[in-house]
């Protein structure tokens, strides 16, 4: 009995006990060394996005596609005629909307090496790079891009200005509106933060934190935000990645010296695992009804994030970058490849 209690015990705070799995590596076509940073479903099939590492520090981006997970192909990348940074980009983040593609890509340069952001749009079965004017993303009050996400309304690309938390919001990917000084979104006095986003059926919503205090906004068209209060105790948190699950929204982020979980929309506190780092949570899914996130490693949650249970991930994995998720399946992302699992 007393056994039996701790298991529970355990369980419900979020316990580091690991749940076994098979995973099965697929192998991505091209030449290498691949740098595979994210992943997605999408139209029925899964995407991988990253770069290739040449010589002499160089890099180029690389996007690949499966129908199963364990047969890859190389897609073609079409940079703009005259583009310098995007043929020596990395593809960073991806996501889908309405059965496409986009990505989010950066390559470090000018004068102080800041992130020359770029953005890519599918077309067909290419990966196009959008056009932007160097303000979109750069300029005097530029601080960072983050990742993109995607849904029934479009895409979505979560970043910061100098002015606080900014969006960036285009219906197909090929063009992107920067949303800077926003009213209800911006803030300096306490500053606010954008981490991460979701995209539903005519709403944008991002996560981050307002200073120490987790943060959630919500607009219709991204020129005027809602802000929804996050409860929490005393002490520091943020909400870093969200996704929608049934009706809900589940968003994950740090609290104090822990990982955490919120569902919204009320934002009402769930589970608390792992040990924070300074990565952070990198990447949310949903499978089959099952939450996973890469934060310190795999975890998985079967009841809306209340509790937790770390993944074995594949030998030879070492750090997850990310993880996307399609009906039943999990596909994870590391370093230089990825490997499927069902029902893990």
């Amino acid at each position: 009995m007393l056994r039996a209690c701790l298991a529970l015990v355990l369980l419900v705070a979020g316990c580091s006990a690991a749940v076994g799995n098979a995973w099965a590596q697929a192998t991505l076509p091209g030449p290498g060394p691949h740098l595979v940073r994210d992943a997605t479903a999408c139209g029925g099939r899964w995407y991988a996005v990253g770069g290739r590492a040449g010589a002499g520090g160089e890099t180029s981006p690389a996007a690949w596609d499966s129908a199963d997970g364990r047969t890859w192909r190389s897609l073609e990348l079409a940079p703009l005629p005259g583009s310098y940074y995007g043929p020596r980009s990395v593809l960073r983040s991806v996501a889908c909307a309405n059965g496409r593609i986009a990505a989010v890509g950066s390559r470090g340069g000018g004068a102080h090496g800041n992130p020359r952001v770029s953005t890519w749009y599918q077309r067909g079965e290419v990966l196009a790079e959008a056009p932007a004017p160097f303000e979109t993303y750069g300029g005097d009050t530029a601080v960072d891009v983050g990742p993109i996400s995607g849904g029934p309304a479009g895409f979505l690309i979560a970043g910061n200005r100098t002015s606080g938390a900014a969006a960036w919001i285009s219906a197909d990917g090929t063009d992107f509106r920067l949303f800077e000084g926003a009213p209800g979104l911006a803030g300096r006095s306490p500053r606010t933060l954008a981490r991460a986003g979701a995209v539903l059926d005519g709403r944008f919503v991002l996560v981050g934190a307002l200073g120490a205090a987790p943060a959630a906004w919500t607009s219709r068209d991204g020129t005027a935000w809602t802000r929804s209060g996050v409860p929490v105790r005393a002490g520091v948190a943020e909400l870093q990645r969200v996704v929608p699950l049934g009706p809900d929204l589940i968003a994950v982020g740090t609290r104090d010296d822990t990982f955490g979980a919120w569902r919204g929309p009320a934002w009402t506190p769930a589970g608390r695992f792992g040990r924070a780092d300074g990565g952070g949570v990198r990447s949310l899914a949903v499978a089959g009804g099952r939450l996973y996130a890469v934060a310190g490693g795999l975890w998985r949650s079967t009841d809306g994030g209340r509790s937790w249970l770390s993944v074995i991930t594949p030998r030879g994995a070492g750090l997850p970058a990310a993880v996307a998720a399609r009906d039943d399946q999990v596909l994870l992302v590391a370093t230089d490849r990825v490997w499927l699992a069902n029902g893990v």
